[in-house]
């Protein structure tokens, strides 16, 4: 229900232009006293593995879904889940089926985050941060 509900927001906003990115950068990062995560992501997770890329991440409300290339053309990382004030609880679904959790903590400004991750049923397994791809255009 939740990612039908996400679905027909996005399609509302595709057709009717809302959300398009009129405003200023600084008034991007918080909307009506909501953080607004929605954009491009230089990330760095250590755990298992280092690994370096790029999240994208789109907020509809307090819902935010969001996806990543794996590398090596090996599938997309995909995340799920729900910000709460300047923090990001959500559940991750691996390209290989592995499954599990991960908390963000953004900055004030909207522009960095850094976290810990781990699979289901577990302690942390590793930590993310990340920076936020400035658009430069006008």
């Amino acid at each position: 229900m939740k990612r039908l509900f996400f679905a027909l927001a996005l399609a509302v906003f595709a057709a009717t232009g809302i959300g398009a990115t009129t405003m200023p950068s600084a008034a991007q990062a918080t909307m009506g006293g909501m953080q607004n995560v929605t954009g491009d992501w230089a990330v760095q997770i250590t755990g298992d593995q280092l690994l370096v890329g790029t999240l994208h991440l789109t907020q509809v409300g307090n819902t935010v879904v969001g996806s990543a290339e794996a590398g090596g053309n090996s599938g997309v990382l995909q995340i799920d889940g729900t910000l709460s004030g300047q923090t990001l609880s959500a559940k991750f679904r691996g390209p290989k089926g592995n499954t599990g959790w991960l908390t963000l903590n953004f900055n004030d400004k909207g522009t960095a985050f850094s976290g810990e991750w781990g699979y289901n049923g577990r302690k942390p397994n590793g930590k993310i941060v990340s920076r936020k791809f400035i658009s430069t255009a006008f």
